[in-house]
């Protein structure tokens, strides 16, 4: 098995990211090899090149055969398992982000059996996850061009299914919500200021960005404004009342609170920590 996984930014980060690479593979299994029962907090996609197996997600179990391939959603329980007869060799290529939801769900909207597809051809896409293998390092050079390739392939897969455009989505009221947090986390912003912005009453704002993103508006704010937060005590020697009010707290004692509630410990010692862990790696 030939595997890589993208170390350079921490799963946290990379959850609320839009659409971020998280790992890929190639594999040819043995006879009846299987992975699970197993949930993991990322999605994937197994390309069968040769061979078939079973996959078991949500009570049902789907034989998987060559030229086909198999979605996982993050957070599903299932068990994968080659034939005893022809084991498959598959090719995969993990992901998340709270934009790869909406290209997961626009995938499995292509077939009958949702979590099962046909591909024109497997290797295609075995061939793209192995030119993220060659690249594979620990860089910032990796991490940019494996999370390039990674968009190709994702949108050569919709382009073949003749999958709506993923695009669509940015219409919609969360998708504008959260492009306006992005926009404005530095300022003092409330949800109602959020849902004023998009044109719509902020329970409302609160219900359907919860069904689309899985957390609520103050959630997914709190979050952002945390992760600017933790960039700039690691990367910036700005004193506590910059780095507050770059994320919107003009009140410094508010935003160590704040800090302290989210991670456990204040802004002082997450940057001593962190760069003391950074120095020792």
């Amino acid at each position: 098995m030939r595997e890589y996984t993208d170390k350079l930014t921490d799963l946290t980060k990379k959850s609320i990211s839009d659409f971020v690479f998280y790992n890929c593979g190639v594999e040819q299994c043995a006879p009846n090899q299987f992975y699970g029962p197993k949930r993991r907090d990322y999605h994937f996609i197994h390309f069968v090149v040769k061979g078939e197996g079973v996959l078991e997600i949500q009570g049902a179990a789907y034989p998987v055969h060559c030229n086909q391939f198999f979605i996982v959603p993050a957070g599903e329980v299932s068990t994968y398992r080659a034939s005893g007869s022809a084991p498959w060799r598959y090719c995969w290529i993990g992901f998340l982000g709270i934009q790869s939801t909406q290209f997961l769900n626009t995938l499995m909207q292509c077939g009958p059996q949702r979590f099962v597809l046909n591909c024109q051809d497997a290797t295609f896409y075995q061939t793209r996850i192995e030119n993220i293998l060659r690249i594979a390092g620990k860089g910032l050079s990796t991490h940019l061009r494996s999370n390039g390739m990674m968009y190709d392939l994702i949108g050569t897969l919709l382009d073949e299914l003749g999958a709506d455009d993923p695009a669509e989505f940015g219409l919609s009221i969360p998708f504008q919500a959260r492009q306006y947090m992005e926009l404005h986390y530095h300022d003092s912003l409330r949800i109602s200021d959020v849902a004023a912005a998009v044109g719509v009453h902020a329970n409302y704002l609160s219900n359907v960005f919860q069904e689309q993103y899985h957390m609520s508006p103050k959630q997914y704010l709190d979050r952002l404004k945390l992760q600017k937060a933790q960039e700039l005590l690691l990367h910036t020697e700005h004193p506590i009342y910059i780095v507050a009010n770059s994320v919107g707290f003009t009140d410094p004692l508010g935003f160590s609170k704040f800090f302290r509630r989210m991670t456990g410990i204040s802004p002082t010692d997450y940057r001593a920590q962190r760069r003391e862990i950074n120095e020792n790696i």
